[in-house]
């Protein structure tokens, strides 16, 4: 699996190396600001949190190298097909996103941010990366980051496996200023899908 995997992004490995031939581009800016922002984030997290986050968001993590193409043409399927929207961002993906700021819904956007992840996903692991997403992903109102949801209270390594897994829920729903009954269900629904995926896991190889 990681051999195809591997050979269908080098069109995209050679796409990235070509653009990191302009010095000054903004690609080029994206992509120090990215690798610098990884380099400098401490690996203080415990490995529990980690292996729920590539659990409920990257399970594929070791086949891929920062593009899931399994996941992209499902999601392409159920939007041309079905008019469902369904993410197929990896972790490398969705760091460069939020490091970037950029969400639109384009294909130019979303090429861009592969791009940008396949270069990461060559340089850095895959701890390294998550920890980094972690810190900085917006997980609610005022909650820019996972030191700003704990407020310093406590440790990864204190919370119970419910308490992470609430975390990594609310990458796909961030809580709302103020809570409701919709965003409960949704957090529930979540939660429970995310608990469901532990219990047929193995542990993630970081």
């Amino acid at each position: 699996m990681r051999m195809v995997y591997f050979c269908l992004t080098i069109p995209f490995l050679i796409v990235a190396k070509l653009l990191k031939v302009h010095k000054n581009s903004k690609f080029n800016k994206d992509l120090e600001n990215i690798n610098s922002l990884i380099a400098k984030t401490k690996l203080d997290l415990d490995n529990e949190i980690l292996h729920i986050l590539l659990v409920a968001e990257d399970h594929r993590v070791n086949s891929h190298l920062g593009i899931d193409h399994y996941a992209m043409l499902r999601a392409i399927y159920y939007t041309k097909f079905k008019k469902e929207f369904q993410g197929a961002s990896t972790i490398s993906q969705q760091l460069a996103r939020v490091v970037t700021g950029r969400y639109e819904r384009t294909w130019l956007r979303k090429l861009r941010e592969q791009l940008l992840a396949v270069s990461i996903s060559r340089k850095f692991s895959t701890e390294q990366i998550s920890t980094a997403y972690l810190k900085i992903a917006f997980l609610g109102s005022g909650m820019n980051g996972l030191n700003s949801y704990l407020k310093w209270k406590k440790l990864t390594y204190e919370l119970s496996t419910l308490e992470k897994v609430e975390i990594i829920a609310r990458l796909k729903y961030p809580e709302p200023l103020t809570k409701n009954n919709k965003w409960s269900l949704k957090m529930k629904i979540r939660i429970s899908n995310i608990l469901s995926k532990l219990e047929k896991s193995l542990p993630t190889s970081l």
